[in-house]
């Protein structure tokens, strides 16, 4: 095990966590995690010692990321959106070839087909739901539960989600505070409380899912994926932007690209 390798790869886990459209699920599949992490969230009474090495290291980099871009991050979104996004868009257009290489030619026929297509238009409607209501101090639960089914699920973007409630600047203070130990032990315990609950029935499920009917459970990720970059896409080019940020964003889309194609490659050696 690559223990520079897993923390590199848990950093940008954590940094694609914070950017709204991007799923952290579809970035650590990408990077060859998802499975792993999933089997073992999904047993954690059989977790071994290497295991817990894995998820240490992992998340050591997860919370490095958050913590070191969350403040980068919303700067370069409020002042380089194209740019940034198209980085971020490049990342899991290079992390595809993971995904469709576990689809064979014989595996498109009409069931398949049609898992696809609601899970293409599944994630438009829900990163298109729109509530701005956080009144009740009983949302910290909520959010947390939120963020925990958007890490686990993929193709499922839980800051694009948070944005749509109108909760994102909200889920950035709280994982922040959270993460420092900041935050007040109510909010803390509410939204981990949540995060856990959540992670342990839902990782239980998936994790039967991908061992049970792992074709179609890609092909449900492929449309996942397709869904939530049409939205990406959407919001990209929603804003003024200018030649020479075009130039920028074309040229850090293909950075993402050929990135997370590297590190599939490198990671593949381990």
């Amino acid at each position: 095990m690559n223990y520079v390798l897993l923390i590199l790869k848990g950093f940008i886990i954590g940094i694609a966590k914070i950017i709204p459209g991007v799923s952290g699920a579809v970035l650590s599949i990408s990077l060859g995690v998802y499975e792993r992490l999933l089997d073992i969230l999904g047993h954690p009474l059989k977790i071994k010692l290497d295991d817990l090495i894995f998820l240490f290291f992992l998340l050591v980099g997860a919370f490095g990321g958050i913590l070191l871009f969350s403040m980068g991050i919303k700067w370069c979104l409020n002042n380089y959106y194209l740019s940034t996004m198209l980085f971020f868009v490049g990342l899991i257009i290079g992390g595809m070839p993971e995904i469709t290489s576990e689809i064979e030619k014989k595996d498109f026929k009409l069931s398949n087909i049609i898992i696809f297509l609601i899970s293409f238009f599944l994630i438009i409607i829900l990163t298109n739901l729109n509530s701005g209501d956080t009144s009740s101090s009983n949302h910290y639960f909520l959010m947390g539960t939120i963020e925990s089914l958007t890490t686990i699920i993929p193709g499922i973007s839980g800051t694009a989600i948070f944005m749509a409630l109108g909760w994102y600047e909200n889920l950035l203070d709280v994982i922040n505070g959270v993460l420092t130990f900041s935050a007040s032990f109510y909010i803390s315990f509410n939204f981990i409380l949540g995060f856990i609950i959540s992670t342990v029935l839902v990782s239980k499920l998936l994790n039967f899912v991908f061992k049970r009917y792992k074709i179609r459970a890609y092909i449900c990720v492929l449309g996942f994926m397709c869904g939530s970059l049409l939205t990406m896409f959407n919001s990209i080019f929603k804003i003024n932007i200018n030649i020479f940020e075009i130039i920028i964003g074309i040229l850090l889309f293909l950075l993402g690209i050929v990135f997370t194609m590297k590190i599939n490659k490198l990671f593949s050696k381990f």
